[in-house]
């Protein structure tokens, strides 16, 4: 059993009859003892789909599953719980990576 899965999610913005899809049809696992890193260009997500999986933004569709219980369908206390267990850290690019690497290379160091 993953510990998060994340399914087909989804979140878009509108105004004045125009909507932007910030997240569109994301999906992805962490088993017990990984990682994920979510890496891309300004605007192009991460930190929505943080909020998303966070529940500190509601998302438009898909489903959100932790530790085998479906995220979405807590309220109150039993989701303050579950996202007091759940931890993300925003990091300054320039600061993390190595300009002059290749993204094989960043990818590859431990």
């Amino acid at each position: 059993m993953s510990l998060l899965t994340v399914s087909k999610l989804t979140k878009r913005y509108g105004r004045g009859g125009k909507t932007l899809a910030a997240v569109d049809d994301v999906s992805f696992h962490v088993e017990p003892g990984e990682t994920l890193a979510l890496a891309g260009p300004s605007g192009s997500g991460k930190s929505t789909i943080a909020r998303l999986v966070l529940r500190l933004i509601e998302p438009d569709g898909g489903g959100i599953e932790f530790e085998g219980d479906d995220f979405l369908a807590l309220r109150g206390a039993p989701l303050r719980v579950r996202r007091a267990r759940l931890q993300m850290v925003f990091q300054d690019p320039l600061a993390a990576f190595n300009p002059r690497a290749t993204v094989a290379r960043v990818l590859d160091d431990p």
